[in-house]
C-alpha cells in the first residue's frame, strides 16, 4: 500500500512541477536521476512510468540532451508494448531508430534495434524480430559496451525461445554463459540460468532446469531484487509441481506468494494461487484447491485478466467434477455445470474478440495500403510537376533560339507550341480521369464500410444475444434427465415454462434482426395502403394481453376515434409490437402498460406508456443505436441490446415519421411515434413516385 501511496506523490509533484522554460535548465544527472525514477516506476505502474518517460522526452529535447531524449522515447516505446498497444510501440521506436541513424550513432542504433526485436517478438511476428536483432548483433565490436551485447544475445534466446527454436535459443544462453562468464554481473548471471533454466523446462528436461533454476536462486539472492525473487521462487515451485515433489512444491509456491503479495503485483498472486489450487488439486485435497481457485478467480476479476478468469472458471468445473464423483452429491455437478457454462460463454467471448481483432488489423492494413498509394499518386504528380517545369525551361531555350534564327526558329517554337498545348490537353484529361476515380473509389468506401458495419453489428448480435438463450435451451435440456430420474416434476414444469420463455425471446430476436437487417442492407420494400389504425393496435393488444397477465402486468388499449393511416401496415405493426414488449419486459408485477392514439393535424400520434424502470439521461442518448455491449436486462431478466428500438428508428424514418421517449428512471417511460394520415393527395404523391422509380429503373 505504502508504494502505491509513494507512486501517487510522486505524480503530484511531477504534474506541478513548472515546466522547463520557467525554470532553470538542469543538468544531465538530474534526467538520469528522473530517468531511474522512470524504470522503478515501471514496475509499479505502467501508465504512470509512460506519463514520466513522455515528459523526461519533451524536457530532454528542449535542453538539447539529446541521448538522453533517445533513452526516454526507446523506453516510452517498451512500455507501450509491455501495455499491449503494439502500433504505438513500433511508431515511437521506428522514428526514434531513424533519428539515431540520421545521426549516426552506432551505440544507440544498437539500443534501438534490439529493443525493435523484443517488441516484434512479444507480438510473434518472429521474422521482423530476427531481421532487427540479427542487425543489432552485426553492429557489436570488440569496444562495444557488454550491457549492450549481453542485452542482444539475451533477446535473441528469448525470441528463438518463442519460436520453439530450443536448440538455437540454448545456444545464445550458451554463448553468454561460457564466452562471457567472467563479465556477467549478478543479476545477469541470474537471468542467464533462469532463462536457460526455462528452455529445459519447455522441452521437458526437468532435471537440466532444476539445476540451473537453484543456480539463479542463489545468485538473485545476493541482491535487493524482490521481483526477479519471487519469479524465481515460482518457477521453482512450478517445476517441483512437474516433477511430483508437491510438499516441496508447495512450500516454494507459498514461498512465492508471500513475496508477491508484499510486493502488490496482483497478476502474479494469481498465478501463485492457481499452482497452489493445482498442487492440492493433484493430492486431491479439492476443498483447499476450491479456496484457491476462487481467490486466483477473485484477483483474476479485479485485474480484468479474461484469460486468467477462463482459465480459473475450467479449474473450478474440474474440481466440482471431482468433488460431486467423490461425494455423489448432485449439487456438485450443478456448480460443476455452471462453470463449464461460464467457461464456455468467456472461450466464446475470447473467440469473438481475437475474431474482431483480425478484423481490425486487416482494416489497418488497408489503411497503410491505401495511404500508400496515395503517398505513390502523390509522386507521381510531383514527377509531372518536375516533368512540366522542365518542358517549360526548354521552351524558353527554344524561344531565345527563335529570337536569335529569326524565321527558321520561329517554325520550331511553332512546332513545340502546338506540342506542348497537346500535351497540356492530356495532362488535364488524365487529371480529371483521375479525380473521377477517386471519387467512385471514395464512394465505393463508404459503401463497403456501411455493409462491414452491419455485418460486424449482425454478428455482434448473433453472438451474443441470439446464442444465450439456446446455450440456455441446451442447458435446460441437460438438466432435464437428472430432474426426472431425481422426479423433480416440479422443476421440470418450471423449466419448461422457461424454456417457452426463452423460445419467445429467440423468436422475437430473429423477427428485428431479420427487419433490421434488410433495412440496413436496402433490401426492404414498403408496401403502402390505406388501413385503420384501431385495427392494428386491438391485435397488439390481443397478442400481448395473456403475456402481461402472466407477469401480473395490467395491459390497456385506450378507445379513441379510428384514424384511417397511409403506410406499410407490417412495419406499423412491428413498431407497435416491439414498444409494447418492450414496455412489459421492463415493467414489474403489478405494473401498467398503457396503449394510446389520437389524430393530430396530418398524422396519427400513438403512445406506449409504462411504470417501469425508466432509462437513465445517458442511455437515452443512445437509445435507438444498436450494440452488442450495451445490454439491458428486463425484469425476469430478458435481455435486450436495443434491436427492437433501432427497427422502430428504422421503420418510422421510411414512414415519414418520428420516434420519441420521454422517461424517468423507477417512475416510468413513454415511447411516442407519430405515422401520416391517409390523404388522396398523398396517395397519388406515392403512386407517381412509384411510378418514376419504375422509369428510371429502365
Amino acid at each position: 500500500m505504502s508504494r502505491y501511496i509513494q507512486i501517487l506523490v510522486f505524480l503530484f509533484i511531477t504534474h506541478l512541477s513548472p515546466p522547463l522554460g520557467a525554470r532553470e535548465i538542469h543538468d544531465r544527472s538530474y534526467f538520469q536521476t528522473r530517468l531511474e525514477q522512470a524504470d522503478s516506476l515501471s514496475k509499479l505502474s505502467l501508465d504512470s512510468a509512460l506519463v514520466l518517460y513522455k515528459q523526461i522526452a519533451n524536457e530532454t529535447e528542449q535542453a538539447g540532451y539529446q541521448k538522453l531524449k533517445w533513452d526516454a522515447k526507446l523506453n516510452e516505446g517498451t512500455t507501450y508494448s509491455d501495455l499491449g498497444e503494439r502500433d504505438s510501440a513500433l511508431t515511437i521506436l521506428q522514428t526514434t531508430l531513424k533519428d539515431i541513424v540520421a545521426n549516426k550513432d552506432t551505440i544507440y542504433q544498437i539500443k534501438a534495434l534490439t529493443k525493435l526485436g523484443g517488441c516484434y517478438s512479444d507480438n510473434y511476428e518472429f521474422e521482423q524480430a530476427i531481421n532487427h536483432l540479427v542487425a543489432a548483433q552485426k553492429l557489436l565490436n570488440s569496444t562495444s559496451p557488454f550491457d549492450l551485447r549481453f542485452n542482444v544475445l539475451n533477446t535473441l534466446g528469448q525470441a528463438h525461445k518463442k519460436m520453439k527454436d530450443y536448440s538455437s535459443a540454448l545456444t545464445y544462453y550458451g554463448q553468454l554463459a561460457n564466452e562471457y562468464f567472467y563479465q556477467l554481473d549478478d543479476l545477469e548471471k541470474f537471468f542467464v540460468y533462469m532463462n536457460t533454466g526455462n528452455v529445459y523446462a519447455e522441452i521437458n528436461d526437468l532435471e537440466s532446469a532444476e539445476e540451473l533454476y537453484l543456480k539463479a536462486y542463489s545468485e538473485i539472492q545476493k541482491l535487493d531484487e524482490p521481483e526477479n525473487l519471487a519469479l524465481i521462487t515460482y518457477n521453482l515451485g512450478n517445476l517441483y509441481f512437474k516433477q511430483g515433489k508437491y510438499s516441496t512444491s508447495i512450500e516454494y509456491a507459498q514461498k512465492a506468494l508471500e513475496r508477491y503479495t508484499n510486493i502488490g503485483k496482483q497478476s502474479s498472486i494469481e498465478l501463485a494461487n492457481r499452482l497452489l489450487g493445482a498442487i492440492q488439486y493433484r493430492l486431491g485435497n479439492y476443498r483447499r484447491a476450491e479456496n484457491y481457485y476462487f481467490t486466483a478467480l477473485e484477483i483474476a476479476r479485479d485485474i480484468q485478466n479474461p484469460n486468467s478468469i477462463k482459465a480459473n472458471y475450467k479449474n473450478l468445473f474440474s474440481t466440482y467434477r471431482q468433488m460431486a464423483r467423490a461425494n455423489s452429491d448432485n449439487s456438485f455437478y450443478e456448480k460443476a455445470l455452471d462453470y463449464q457454462g461460464a467457461w464456455s460463454e468467456l472461450n466464446d467471448s475470447l473467440y469473438q474478440q481475437n475474431l474482431a481483432d483480425r478484423v481490425l488489423e486487416l482494416e489497418k492494413k488497408y489503411e497503410t495500403d491505401k495511404k500508400n498509394a496515395q503517398i505513390e499518386l502523390l509522386g507521381k504528380e510531383n514527377q509531372l510537376k518536375a516533368d512540366e517545369l522542365l518542358l517549360e525551361r526548354q521552351n524558353q531555350k527554344f524561344m531565345m533560339v527563335v529570337i536569335g534564327l529569326l524565321v527558321m526558329i520561329m517554325g520550331v517554337v511553332l512546332y513545340f507550341m502546338v506540342y506542348y498545348r497537346r500535351v497540356n490537353a492530356q495532362l488535364k484529361r488524365q487529371s480529371q480521369l483521375i479525380f473521377e476515380q477517386k471519387e467512385q473509389i471514395s464512394s465505393q468506401n463508404v459503401q463497403l464500410q456501411k455493409a462491414i458495419n452491419t455485418q460486424n453489428k449482425l454478428f455482434g448480435i448473433i453472438a451474443h444475444d441470439l446464442r444465450s438463450p439456446l446455450v440456455s435451451v441446451s442447458n435446460f435440456v441437460r438438466l432435464l434427465n437428472f430432474y426426472i430420474r431425481d422426479g423433480r416434476y416440479d422443476s421440470i414444469t418450471r423449466m419448461a415454462k422457461e424454456m417457452d420463455r426463452k423460445n419467445e425471446q429467440v423468436l422475437e430476436l430473429t423477427d428485428n434482426l431479420l427487419n433490421w437487417a434488410r433495412s440496413q442492407s436496402g433490401g426492404l420494400k414498403t408496401r403502402m395502403e390505406r388501413f385503420s389504425l384501431n385495427e392494428i393496435l386491438d391485435q397488439c393488444y390481443q397478442l400481448y394481453l395473456p403475456i402481461a397477465e402472466r407477469k401480473e402486468i395490467q395491459l390497456r388499449l385506450l378507445d379513441g376515434n379510428d384514424c384511417q393511416l397511409w403506410a406499410d401496415r407490417d412495419m406499423v405493426r412491428t413498431i407497435c409490437r416491439n414498444l409494447v414488449n418492450n414496455a412489459l419486459k421492463f415493467t414489474p408485477q403489478e405494473g401498467t402498460v398503457t396503449i394510446s392514439y389520437s389524430c393530430e393535424g396530418n398524422n396519427a400520434r400513438i403512445s406506449v406508456r409504462d411504470t417501469g424502470m425508466g432509462i437513465s439521461p445517458d442511455r437515452q442518448k443512445r437509445l435507438f443505436n444498436v450494440s452488442k455491449e450495451d445490454v439491458r436486462y428486463g425484469t425476469d431478466g430478458e435481455k435486450s441490446s436495443g434491436l427492437g428500438l433501432s427497427v422502430c428508428k428504422e421503420f418510422c424514418d421510411i414512414l415519414q415519421g418520428k420516434i420519441e421517449v420521454e422517461s424517468t428512471e423507477d417512475v416510468g417511460s413513454t415511447f411516442s411515434f407519430t405515422i401520416p394520415l391517409y390523404s388522396d393527395e398523398l396517395r397519388e404523391l406515392t403512386e407517381w413516385r412509384e411510378a418514376a422509380a419504375k422509369i428510371n429503373s429502365l
